[in-house]
């Protein structure tokens, strides 16, 4: 069903997680006789396209309506089953669709169900019963949707406000819901028989992971486990990462008009006419009719949606790339396009000329009018990449990512607050600045903090309540954590180079994200050994596992046979698993660790939610 899942070469294909989720959600639809529609939560619209197309729904004359105070229903649907989160604020809505309803619905013998996702929440039927409508929902069940397969390489819980729920408002559900997912990937593809992590939150999900574990059954068979280890990541052992400014294509899109589950929605007229052509990066593989129903449920009809994966052929050539680089790529390829579509027939057979009209020139259409929409994407990216703020902020930050006068106040943050600034891109620098120089000395804080409210009143004190409780701001101690691992893990290049690079620190143009250089460090022979005495000063603990012996689990020994020796050659699996989001750049970053021949090495990268430098600070800021 999404063909792009599988990868080229890689072992591990998603696709068997993304058609075990839509096989639940078929089995849970089936359990339910008559004629019906599906009511999506908004937060679910992405989501379910990542499992399912909508074809699956016509196939079975099931209408998707989206999740609004008023419901309009057709009057000979039977039944109306809402796909939902499990949040308490959503009951009011459906207890108020169905009294709404009233006598009319009872007539019609209409029935309400709910499947929630990814599980059932006591609290949200507690509100239903309160509301007095439980009885008139006959189903509730759940689908067991934990993690999402995003690209052939990466999967997703689509939690954007994970972070937040565990660090500012105690909500830990989300790291329970992450150690069901890591339970359910093993069942899919084997157990995992070497566990390393870092982090007080990804200490936890791993407990959590290990308790459940221990009833499944399955996970202890003798099969040999596609993942060789798995590496947790506590988000906020690494809060520079999120907060720094990507300089990779796939980056720069997410920070400036931001992917939602593969998709970006840009207004029509920055593009060019399609002139009735298909198959480009917007049209064939994303499938037409997925994208218009997700327009139709989100009002988006006026925006033209570009599909952004790796079954683009041209976008996975580009996304990695530092934005330098992108430019002078789309430029070869317009020009490659160009000569092949105009290279001369004067010597060409009638034969030659009729194979290159039916079975090149359609390839060549669909190439262009790819490359057509990344040069627009490009162009509009250039813009703003060379507007006078994006350079300015961009060189105070790199200020910091350097140590540069990081102990007093900055006078460029001062000029932001002074001429009212956005408040978001003020407190970004702040926290860049706190993270670089692990806290910020008392008066130092307190300076910053007369400073905002008297220009943007005491609400701020709320919201900078919020970044100090998720460790974003605080007090300076003895430890200088990333001063060391600056210098020890050389976390920032001088010398670094953005077009054909060597180093993963181009993601940033000279700063390689901690949490990526843990990972590069981890690959080498005793890596996680000799890390564990370096990365100390970070919050949280260090711990590693094993969950069976490495004979026949996936494990390299000296003793193999012939054959098993065979797979010495055969990539290591590595699963790196965020808790609390992570960035394009961070996956950028793996990813080219993984093109290094040297280390024979696949990554597949599990996270709470992809996040950037805007949504981040946004999940903190709200009520």
């Amino acid at each position: 069903m999404f063909p792009h899942l599988k990868g080229q070469g890689q072992r591990v294909n998603l696709q068997l997680l993304q058609e075990a989720n839509c096989r639940e959600l078929v089995q849970q639809l089936e359990r339910i006789e008559g004629s019906k529609v599906i009511v999506l939560d908004e937060a679910m619209i992405g989501p379910l396209n990542l499992v399912t197309r909508p074809k699956l729904f016509a196939d079975r004359g099931i209408r998707l309506l989206a999740l609004k105070p008023e419901l309009h229903l057709p009057r000979e649907v039977v039944n109306v089953v809402y796909v939902v989160r499990p949040r308490v604020a959503l009951m009011d809505q459906l207890a108020g669709h169905v009294k709404a309803g009233g006598q009319a619905a009872a007539a019609a013998g209409r029935q309400y169900h709910i499947l929630f996702t990814p599980r059932r929440s006591c609290l949200c039927i507690s509100q239903l019963e309160n509301s007095g409508v439980l009885g008139s929902f006959g189903r509730i069940a759940e689908l067991a949707w934990n993690y999402l397969p995003l690209d052939a390489d990466v999967v997703t819980m689509e939690l954007p406000n994970a972070f937040r729920d565990v660090s500012v408002d105690g909500d830990t559900s989300s790291l329970y819901q992450a150690a069901v997912g890591l339970v359910q990937l093993q069942r899919l593809y084997g157990r995992i028989p070497k566990i390393y992590g870092k982090g007080e939150q990804a200490h936890r999900v791993w407990e959590h992971a290990k308790q459940l574990g221990r009833d499944e059954r399955t996970l202890y068979n003798g099969d040999k486990g596609i993942v060789d280890q798995l590496i947790l990541l506590d988000r906020s052992i690494d809060l520079l990462s999120p907060l720094a400014t990507q300089l990779t294509y796939e980056g720069l899109i997410d920070e400036f008009h931001g992917i939602r589950q593969n998709k970006l929605m840009l207004p029509s007229e920055h593009f060019p006419s399609d002139g009735g052509l298909s198959g480009g990066a917007g049209g064939n593989i994303g499938n037409g009719s997925r994208v218009d129903e997700s327009q139709s449920l989100l009002g988006d009809g006026e925006k033209k949606t570009i599909m952004l994966h790796s079954g683009e052929t041209l976008y996975a050539e580009l996304r990695n790339k530092h934005f330098n680089e992108v430019t002078k790529l789309l430029a070869r390829k317009a020009r490659e396009i160009h000569a092949q579509m105009h290279a001369t027939s004067q010597d060409k057979s009638v034969k030659e000329i009729k194979s290159f009209v039916e079975n090149l020139l359609p390839q060549l259409m669909a190439q262009k009018k790819a490359t057509s929409e990344h040069t627009a994407i490009a162009g509009l990216l250039h813009e703003q990449v060379n507007a006078v703020a994006f350079a300015d902020d961009l060189a105070a930050e790199q200020e910091f990512m350097v140590c540069a006068d990081i102990d007093k106040p900055s006078a460029y943050i001062e000029d932001q607050i002074a001429s009212k600034a956005e408040l978001r891109r003020v407190l970004r620098l702040i926290c860049l600045q706190c993270a670089a120089s692990s806290g910020l000395k008392e008066k130092l804080l307190n300076h910053y903090k007369r400073e905002l409210v008297q220009v943007y009143g005491l609400e701020v004190l709320l919201t900078m309540s919020n970044l100090e409780k998720a460790g974003l701001l605080h007090q300076q101690t003895e430890s200088r954590a990333y001063a060391v691992l600056r210098k020890t893990l050389h976390l920032t290049v001088d010398d670094n180079v953005e077009v054909e690079p060597k180093d993963i620190s181009y993601v940033h143009s000279f700063y390689a994200p901690l949490t990526a250089r843990l990972v590069e460090h981890s690959l080498k022979p005793l890596g996680w050994q000799s890390l564990k005495s370096q990365i100390n000063n970070l919050p949280g603990p260090t711990f590693e596992d094993f969950q069976a012996q490495l004979v026949g689990i996936g494990g390299r020994h000296p003793g193999a046979t012939v054959a098993e020796k065979s797979l010495l050659h055969v990539p290591r699996v590595v699963l790196v698993c965020f808790v609390g989001g992570c960035t394009f750049a961070e996956v950028a970053a793996l990813r080219f660790l993984a093109a290094q021949e040297d280390n024979n090495v696949e990554f597949l990268i599990a996270t709470t939610k992809i996040i950037n430098k805007h949504s981040f600070l946004d999940s903190l800021m709200g009520s």
